[in-house]
């Protein structure tokens, strides 16, 4: 089977090596795709060559990595997905075929939607049954397909272990080139709730990372503006029994979106 020229698929592991060989597995028929490994201690390679063995960079030196490999391959897009991401085989196999039969033109930034057992801050981001692609503020960054005019913007990230904030960057961009940001309801992924111990630092991190870019104070607006408009809809941060709120929260979100 011929692979895809325009996408280049990135799965950045750290110890979640069996999901990340099982995503690459469906994906590297249609795609080039390689697992950017952070010092997970999995060897030897058991993916065709095809795993980046690094030290333990964090998120964003797995994106630096990404990036640095999408620019040598002259990609026009980056699809990253951190292997913590669950994705069904059929979700999968769906997604392949809206990539290789749909046509992306204007489009900057680009998601699948999340079930309603998975954790994000981002309530647009969960799936309104539209069938369809639809447009939308912000896209958080756990997955997604970035374009070349995106994910050039995100460089420097020496300052930003973590990675909060890339999202951010890449969609502030997204939309001052005129590009969208999708989110496809036709496709379900789910993420767990991570660690939110480190909120803090990253927080700091993303701030110091802004610094980087002359439009550090619009960054900064959009992002309150980002915060603010979802805060309208869910909280900042959902609970620990996050599950069970959904399930009353996600009803009443349909019924008014």
């Amino acid at each position: 089977m011929n692979k895809s020229a325009d996408i280049l698929f990135c799965i950045f592991n750290y110890h979640n090596a069996a999901n990340a060989e099982f995503l690459y597995r469906e994906i590297c028929p249609s795609f080039e795709c390689h697992i950017l490994d952070a010092d997970s201690g999995e060897l030897p390679d058991s993916c065709n060559g095809d795993t980046v063995y690094l030290p333990n960079v964090y998120y964003s030196g797995m994106m630096h990595k990404a990036i640095e490999m999408a620019k040598q391959g002259n990609f026009p897009y980056l699809f990253f997905i951190c292997s913590d991401v669950i994705i069904s085989h059929e979700t999968l196999t769906q997604l392949k075929h809206i990539l290789l039969s749909e046509r992306f033109d204007g489009v900057g930034v680009y998601c699948p939607s999340h079930a309603d057992d998975s954790y994000t801050w981002v309530a647009w981001s969960y799936s309104r049954i539209s069938g369809k692609r639809r447009s939308v503020a912000f896209a958080e960054g756990m997955l997604g397909m970035y374009s070349r005019r995106v994910y050039e913007q995100l460089e420097p990230l020496d300052k930003n272990p973590h990675g909060w904030g890339l999202d951010i960057v890449a969609c502030y961009y997204a939309r001052h080139c005129g590009l969208r940001c999708e989110i496809d309801d036709r496709l379900s992924i789910t993420h767990p709730k991570g660690d939110i111990h480190k909120n803090r630092l990253a927080r700091s991190e993303a701030r110091a990372y802004f610094k980087n870019y002359p439009q550090e104070k619009r960054l900064r607006l959009y992002w309150v503006i980002c915060s603010v408009r979802n805060a309208t809809i869910q909280p900042f941060i959902l609970p620990a029994s996050y599950k069970k709120w959904l399930a009353y929260y996600l009803p009443i979100y349909r019924f008014f979106h």
